[in-house]
């Protein structure tokens, strides 16, 4: 019984200092509560690959930007008929979808190729009533196949509202 209350009483003490926006268990969480019109609007994203994945055979190149224009409905879904990015220089507009945790920030994307495409990316992060996003992108996002190169790649992304 002892060894169990002691386990327990750590714990809870390293809890109690955890400061990260991610919780202890590693579960995501977020920078804070963001409102729907603060998560709507035009975004850029800029990437950089982390060398976790091969990324070849045609990857983003490190600074790529994306663009993306979120139509947040109030549950914190994105709107998919009107939600949308693209990969400029290419003007080609493509469908967005997934959501934003409104009441910490925690965002889950999915950039697809065209509707009903089995090529996706998965943008994944957390999104701050600053109007600011840290994150990854991965490509392919899970369940899906590639969109740019031949195998899986990762990339850190820095986003920013405006």
């Amino acid at each position: 019984m002892r060894p169990a209350f002691l386990c327990l009483c750590l714990l809870l003490f390293a809890s109690a200092c955890e400061t990260t926006t991610d919780d202890i268990f590693g579960v995501g969480g977020g920078g804070g509560a963001v409102t729907q019109a603060q998560a709507a609007g035009a975004w850029t994203f800029t990437v950089q690959q982390t060398g976790t994945l091969a990324c070849t055979g045609g990857a983003l190149p490190n600074g790529q930007i994306l663009t993306a224009q979120l139509d947040v409905a109030s549950d914190g879904t994105l709107n998919a008929g009107t939600s949308s990015w693209q990969n400029p220089p290419t003007t080609l507009i493509r469908p967005l979808t997934g959501s934003v945790r409104l009441t910490d920030g925690f965002t889950d994307l999915f950039l697809s190729s065209s509707v009903g495409s089995t090529s996706a990316m998965e943008l994944r992060g957390t999104m701050s009533s600053s109007g600011t996003f840290s994150g990854t992108v991965t490509d392919p996002g899970p369940g899906f196949t590639p969109m740019f190169g031949t195998s899986g790649c990762e990339y850190t992304t820095s986003g920013v509202k405006g």
